[in-house]
C-alpha cells in the first residue's frame, strides 16, 4: 500500500513533518505519490536544501505571491520558498503567507523542523515551527540511532536531548531514550496540531524490526499519551507497515 494511504491523507490535508532522520525524504515521497493526480504544495517553515529538479514540477522563490503559481490548474508538485540563501538552502515562508495560499492546493506538505542532517534531535523553545492550520503532524524517528553515542555528532541540540530523555553524554542511546523523546510534552510532538502520527524510519532488517516492535510495546502501555497512528518502514526501500489502532493509546 502507498504511504499516503497508510497515513490516511485526504484532499485538503495540511501536513507538517517534524523530527529527524528522513523528514525531507518523507515529504518528497508523499509528493511523488500525489503529484500526478493532484496539485501538491511542498514548502518549509525553516530551511531545506534545494532538492533534485526531478522531485518537483514548478517552483517559486519569493516573498511575494505569484498569482500564476497559485491559480494554476496544472497537477504536480509546487516547491515554494521565500528565497535561497548562500548555502543553497530554501528559506521558508511565514504563516501569514501560507494563510493566503493554502486553499489553492489539494495537499500541503511542510517540513517544519531542522536537524542539521543529524539522525536525532531535541528542541529549543521556538521549535518546531508548526503551521497552526496543520491537521496532521508526522513525527519522524530514525530507529538506527539506537546504540549510537549521545554526543554532538549524532544529536542536534544535545543539551536539550539529555534533559528530555535522561540519556548520558557519550553513552549509547537506548529504546528508553527514544520512548522518552516521543512521549515527553516538550519532545517529538511539541507544538503539534491535529493528528499525531509517528513514522519510524530505517527499519530494514530483523534487528531493526525487533527494536521498532519493542518501542511500540512501550508506547502501547503508556496511558497519558496518544497517537493517531504509527507507521514503520524504510523510505529508501519504500516498504512500510501500519500498526493496529490498539497500539495507540486512546
Amino acid at each position: 500500500m502507498k504511504l499516503n494511504k497508510l497515513l490516511d491523507l485526504n484532499k485538503g490535508d495540511i501536513v507538517s513533518i517534524v523530527g529527524a532522520g528522513g523528514k525531507t525524504t518523507l515529504m518528497f515521497s508523499l509528493a511523488e505519490e500525489l503529484r500526478y493526480s493532484h496539485k501538491v504544495l511542498v514548502t518549509t517553515t525553516t530551511k531545506i536544501y534545494i532538492p533534485n529538479k526531478k522531485l518537483y514540477d514548478f517552483t517559486h522563490m519569493s516573498k511575494n505571491e505569484n498569482k500564476l503559481y497559485i491559480n494554476s490548474k496544472s497537477k504536480g508538485t509546487y516547491l515554494l520558498g521565500s528565497s535561497v540563501n548562500e548555502e543553497n538552502k530554501i528559506i521558508g515562508v511565514n504563516f501569514s503567507y501560507l494563510d493566503n495560499i493554502y486553499q489553492y492546493f489539494d495537499y500541503i506538505l511542510i517540513e517544519a523542523d531542522g536537524s542539521k542532517k543529524k539522525p536525532i534531535k531535541a528542541w529549543r523553545k521556538d521549535e518546531p515551527v508548526v503551521y497552526a492550520k496543520t491537521n496532521k503532524t508526522i513525527g519522524v524517528l530514525d530507529i538506527t540511532v539506537v546504540g549510537k553515542l549521545a554526543k554532538e555528532v549524532n544529536v542536534h541540540r544535545l543539551d536539550k536531548f539529555i534533559m528530555l530523555t535522561n540519556a548520558d553524554v557519550n553513552k549509547p542511546i537506548t529504546i528508553n531514550h527514544l520512548f522518552n523523546l516521543i512521549c515527553h510534552p516538550e519532545g517529538l510532538f511539541k507544538n503539534s496540531f491535529g493528528e499525531k502520527i509517528l513514522f519510524i524510519n530505517k527499519v530494514e532488517n530483523s534487528e531493526e524490526i525487533l527494536l521498532a516492535n519493542n518501542l511500540l510495546e512501550m508506547i502501547r502501555t503508556q496511558t497519558n499519551f496518544s497517537l493517531s497512528r504509527i507507521i514503520s518502514g524504510s523510505l529508501l526501500n519504500k516498504n512500510y507497515k501500519k500498526y493496529p489502532r490498539r497500539i495507540c493509546s486512546d
